[in-house]
């Protein structure tokens, strides 16, 4: 849990810097580190999750003239492998 300049708990993953800003980082399922900074806690908090849901659920891609047979056998191959 990282803290900020009054050393309270900001939440895991966000800190702040010496200039005010919160710094916020998270690692994906392949190991690689994401890092930004913001103004606001809320801010940095939002961006982790939205980042870690859609690293979460990249892989999952249909196309939009798929049919139900296609799709099933899509699900049936790749998602059940996964």
């Amino acid at each position: 849990m990282g803290k900020n300049l009054k050393v309270k708990e900001c939440g895991k993953g966000i800190c702040q810097r010496k200039d005010g800003l919160y710094y916020a980082r998270y690692v994906d399922k392949a190991g690689k580190r994401h890092e930004k900074y913001f103004k606001t806690v809320p801010e940095a908090k939002n961006w982790i999750e939205d980042s870690k849901y859609a690293d979460k659920h990249e892989d999952v891609f249909v196309a939009d003239d798929t049919i139900v047979d296609e799709w099933f056998d899509f699900w049936i191959v790749i998602i059940n492998m996964l």
